[in-house]
């Protein structure tokens, strides 16, 4: 039997949360000969993709759009560095020639593919033409990006049927698309983002040579863009922890983005910013998840936050927003962790002290945790995902 060629499509390999579970996809499945696989990466982005090494040597890597002027403008805006007129030549000129590289890209890897796996979910004008079957992930909630951008929704809810598959990564997701986009109907799946819990704990066992990691400290780990993110009401809770509880832990926040600056002046007004901790991006953060106090999650909206799985699978106690999608799924409704109110500082403080100082309340959730997280291991979600690939090519329903 020929292995199945999978070829997964994404826009950039970056930093993001994206990436991570990709990364996680493409080490598991290159690791079964059943499987051949193939990375198409639309755009180069040069010293941005911090997660190249991670690729595993198994899976050939090819780029769409490589040459230097045509890159130069999604790795400028990726820096938050574009100028005006150079936004008004990439709008003119570059990115005509880029979406054509890409769609002739693709039309060439047709020959050598048997599924496309659109990951992030922006490849459907190219994949139109394609007659190989198409899988597309989902990886928000549909209502909130309904709420926040009605138009992009609207599009991708007539993408969506040119799919043969579409995965989300969360049954609160699926309600949602199935409430959506009722269309879709049989073609949905619900997978969550898996973990391979042996390199999870091998990774958390590599030390830091950064000493900050000896202290006590709350941990918080999320790209800093408060477009989606709500670090700012972690930092109202955090000030509300030392002011009104006393709480000696440190606060150390992993991540960067467009809202850092922002983030620390609040910070530095709250009286904060001695024990706050922006420790930027961290490539392998699982050993700062391994020995915080307990770990912090704040957004207004989600798909399904990988790092929430990872510190539940490292024996962590969380407290996080209970946002859409997401964190009320892992946390099982509150009997794996405790979930707050979006926005609420004094829930989220009350929450935090909680866990630090009622014992039995949190070897309770302790042992709730140890059971939520066997769901998001791959040997829970490896035939799902064979079901997945191997019955779209056997023509199943």
């Amino acid at each position: 039997m020929q292995p199945l060629r999978l070829t997964f499509l994404i826009t950039s390999l970056r930093d993001g949360g994206i990436e991570t579970v990709l990364l996680e996809y493409l080490q598991h499945l290159a690791e079964d000969p059943r499987y051949r696989l193939t990375l198409a990466i639309a755009s180069y982005m040069g010293d941005l993709e911090v997660y190249r090494e991670r690729i595993p040597e198994g899976v050939r890597v090819c780029y769409l759009v490589q040459v230097a002027p045509l890159v130069y403008v999604p790795q400028q805006r990726a820096r938050r560095r574009l100028g005006g007129a150079i936004r008004l030549w990439d709008q003119l000129l570059a990115n005509p020639l880029r979406r054509w590289l890409v769609q002739r890209g693709i039309q060439r890897l047709e020959a050598e593919t048997d599924i496309f796996v659109d990951f992030d979910t922006c490849a459907y004008s190219y994949l139109r033409s394609i007659r190989r079957p198409k899988v597309a992930f989902l990886h928000f909630s549909l209502e909130q990006l309904m709420q926040q951008n009605a138009r992009r929704t609207r599009r991708i809810g007539r993408m969506l049927p040119a799919y043969d598959r579409v995965v989300t990564i969360s049954h609160a997701m699926r309600a949602e698309a199935e409430q959506l986009f009722p269309e879709l109907g049989s073609r949905l799946r619900v997978l969550y983002n898996p973990k391979d819990l042996t390199r999870l704990r091998q990774r958390a066992s590599e030390l830091p040579e950064d000493l900050r990691i000896e202290r006590p400290y709350l941990l918080a780990v999320e790209r800093l863009e408060e477009s989606q993110k709500d670090i700012s009401t972690l930092l109202h809770a955090y000030a509300l922890l030392q002011r009104e509880y006393g709480v000696e832990e440190q606060l150390y926040i992993i991540g960067k983005g467009g809202s850092e600056a922002e983030l620390r002046q609040l910070a530095a007004e709250l009286g904060i910013a001695d024990s706050v901790c922006f420790l930027g991006f961290i490539s392998n953060p699982y050993p700062w998840i391994q020995r915080c106090r307990l770990m912090v999650h704040s957004a207004k909206f989600e798909g399904l936050p990988t790092v929430m799985i990872e510190g539940l699978l490292l024996g962590k106690l969380i407290v996080a927003s209970d946002c859409p999608t997401g964190p009320r799924e892992i946390l099982e409704g509150g009997a794996a962790g405790m979930l707050v109110p979006v926005g609420d500082a004094p829930a989220f403080a009350s929450a935090i002290h909680r866990l630090l100082t009622d014992e039995a309340y949190a070897r309770e959730l302790a042992l709730g945790a140890a059971l939520a997280a066997g769901r998001f291991t791959f040997e829970t979600i490896a035939p799902q995902l064979d079901e997945l690939f191997l019955g779209l090519a056997q023509g199943k329903a």
